[in-house]
């Protein structure tokens, strides 16, 4: 096709076809019919679409703020899988998923410490840390060592009886250096202090299970400790082939009791550890034995159970949480220093300045110190303590020293970007020395600028990224587009929404089914008077004052007032003793009325210690809905008529051209 000048050829407009509706006729092998129909119905949406982004991009819907803002969103989420080291990442996601077969039980005593406190800080931590280690692995009792930490760093804390018990967990539930350790463990170990961001962890390892996903089951549980004997009994009917839904009425779990005492698509962390361990043991379809927990005693049923997707299905999961996760953060830095010697980029700070020799009198020549090309210290000179509250704001003029830092291919940066970078970054921590802060940020702008670069390069080096990027940009510009030009115009267009309806409605006929939206039922116009407690107003009382006010044709508040005249002040306790309300009921689609009150009337229903008056003041027969009360029903149909309608006009205005007889040819 061409459009406004612009040829369109055959294999640009497959590849959009292809994803949007041919594979998917090709994988459930449509007739030769379909697949032509559907290639003449899409021939037309595309050259709509355009159409339209011809005229977009005419308007400037191209180059407004928020596209460029919601695209600068969307591209640094696409862009943050290339900007990681792709082997390791590999290697981690490799060890996930190996990981992710299995489910580990385990407690943990934590030594707290700040990630970047101290180093006599940390090393009285570690120390704390050693201390116990070795009295849990001399033997002593590892919950009794939890408690004592968490009194020890908090005398007012709350403690539990299994403190530090971790139920069951997987790759990806703990912060990855806990996650390590933990799956270095065997059943029964324990493990080294591990340091983490909150502090050190001593962990003690109890079972290793295989267990992924959720599972559904079956449960019968007694809560008396002493039932074993019954239980015994419970077991021996399931295995002489009473069906587990029968014996499941007698559990002591209301909640599951009357469903057979099914749990469904339950998690690790939802199920007592016990269940876990039996489940993991057991096929589909099979009951354990009865067990014990500290809730009683149980028998448990696997009915299904998720296994693992193949790492095919897995890897987009595992990209997702590695961006969020330390390990990601291990791929972004290997990524980085990798970006450097693949792009050239120069850290300057320990690139050395070119050395000359020098000569002296009756000796052999000798170097000068080496001098590197660029500094931190006017940078450490300039920092303070301010920095550790995130409240530096030193000045840029302050700087002197302009030689560049970092060089990248066409660009330099020096010490007042490196100051900008610290300024926008800075954040609440513990204070350290400042030539070491210094040194510590330096290197997360290096990684900074150095995947900044990568970035910039994205769209060169990955034609895939820079087509999801343009179709993405493509996409959004056209919802701007279709909201400014077709719906909010269609709302606006006040005049052309009622011819619309003028025409739509009288095509509408209240016996098929499919137009049954378009109109009212039978609808009844009621009068509710509620009276919150009849020692105050008797009902029969009441049903007198409505009978006069009906043929005196008075409002509901008349009615109202007329009811409080005859309320008793001194039998009443409430604040409003009648309220009343008016509603317009549309049969068959409303619980107050029963069915034999759709008529004129009064009618009493009796509700606690008060009751309702029920005035139904008008029966309304069955009618077509008026242009307001279903605009929703029209406005889609309407707005349509909108689209076709620039659709015309654009095609006109850019001489929208379809060569037919090159449609007719393709096959797929």
């Amino acid at each position: 096709m061409e459009i406004g000048g612009r040829q369109i050829h055959q294999q640009e407009f497959m590849k959009d076809f292809r994803q949007s509706v041919g594979d998917n006729l090709v994988s459930r092998n449509a007739s030769e019919e379909e697949k032509s129909k559907a290639l003449a119905e899409y021939v037309e949406l595309y050259a709509n679409f355009q159409a339209k982004l011809r005229d977009a991009v005419s308007r400037g819907f191209d180059t407004t703020t928020d596209l460029h803002d919601e695209l600068v969103r969307y591209r640094k989420d696409l862009a943050a899988p290339y900007l990681i080291d792709s082997a390791m990442m590999k290697k981690i996601m490799n060890e996930a998923y190996e990981r992710n077969h299995y489910a580990l039980h385990a407690a943990h005593i934590l030594v707290k410490v700040r990630s970047d406190a101290q180093p006599q800080d940390t090393l009285a931590a570690y120390n704390r840390a050693m201390e116990l280690y070795n009295r849990a692995v001399a033997g002593a009792n590892f919950t009794d060592l939890a408690i004592e930490e968490v009194l020890r760093a908090n005398p007012s804390a709350k403690v539990q009886p299994n403190e530090g018990e971790l139920n069951y967990f997987t790759t990806f539930d703990m912060v990855y250096p806990f996650e390590n350790a933990a799956y270095a463990l065997q059943p029964g170990e324990i493990s080294l202090p591990v340091r983490t961001r909150f502090g050190y962890h001593i962990i003690k390892l109890f079972d290793r299970v295989e267990f992924y996903g959720k599972v559904t089951l079956q449960h019968f549980w007694k809560r008396n400790r002493n039932a074993d004997n019954e239980m015994t009994l419970t077991y021996e009917r399931l295995m002489s082939g009473t069906p587990f839904e029968m014996v499941a009425r007698q559990s002591d779990d209301l909640t599951t009791a009357e469903n057979g005492g099914y749990i469904f698509d339950a998690t690790m962390s939802q199920l007592p550890q016990e269940y876990v361990t039996v489940l993991s043991k057991l096929n589909e379809g099979e009951f354990s034995k009865p067990f014990l927990t500290r809730y009683g005693w149980h028998i448990v049923r696997l009915v299904k159970k998720e296994t693992l997707p193949a790492f095919e299905k897995m890897e987009p999961f595992y990209r997702q949480r590695m961006v969020r996760d330390l390990r990601g953060s291990a791929s972004r830095k290997s990524f980085a220093a990798n970006a450097r010697k693949k792009y050239g980029i120069v850290d300057l700070t320990t690139t050395p300045e070119p050395t000359k020799a020098t000569k002296k009198k009756g000796k052999k020549k000798q170097q000068e110190p080496v001098k590197m090309q660029a500094s931190l210290d006017e940078i450490t000179a300039n920092l303070n303590s301010l920095v550790f509250s995130a409240e530096w704001k030193v000045k840029d003029s302050v700087f002197t020293d302009l030689r560049p830092l970092v060089r990248v291919p066409g660009k330099e940066y020096n010490v007042i970007d490196f100051a900008q970078f610290i300024r926008r970054t800075q954040k609440q921590e513990s204070v350290i020395d400042l030539s070491y802060y210094a040194k510590l940020r330096y290197e997360d702008f290096l990684d900074s600028v150095s995947i900044a670069y990568a970035d910039s390069q994205l769209e060169k080096e990955n034609p895939e990224f820079a087509e999801l990027v343009d179709e993405y940009r493509r996409g959004l510009m056209i919802f701007n587009y279709n909201e400014k030009m077709i719906w909010t115009k269609a709302i606006k267009d006040s005049v052309g929404f009622a011819d619309f309806y003028a025409r739509e409605s009288a095509k509408k006929d209240i016996n098929k089914p499919e137009d049954s939206i378009y109109f009212w039922r039978t609808r009844a116009r009621v009068a509710v008077f509620n009276v919150g407690d009849s020692r105050c107003l008797d009902s029969d009382k009441a049903v007198k004052v409505l009978r006069k006010a009906m043929d005196k044709n008075l409002s509901s508040a008349d009615i109202q007032d007329a009811l409080l005249k005859k309320v008793d002040r001194k039998k009443c306790t409430e604040e409003t003793p009648v309220s009343y309300d008016v509603e317009l009921l549309e049969q068959n689609r409303q619980k107050l009325l029963a069915d034999d009150q759709w008529k004129t009337g009064i009618y009493v229903v009796h509700s606690g210690k008060g009751y309702r008056l029920l005035m139904v003041q008008d029966i309304l027969e069955p009618c077509l809905k008026g242009q307001m009360e279903a605009r929703g029903y029209y406005l889609n149909g309407w707005q349509n008529e909108v689209e076709e309608t620039l659709c015309k006009e654009l095609r006109a205005k850019y001489r929208v051209k379809i060569n037919h007889n090159v449609v007719d040819k393709i096959r797929f």
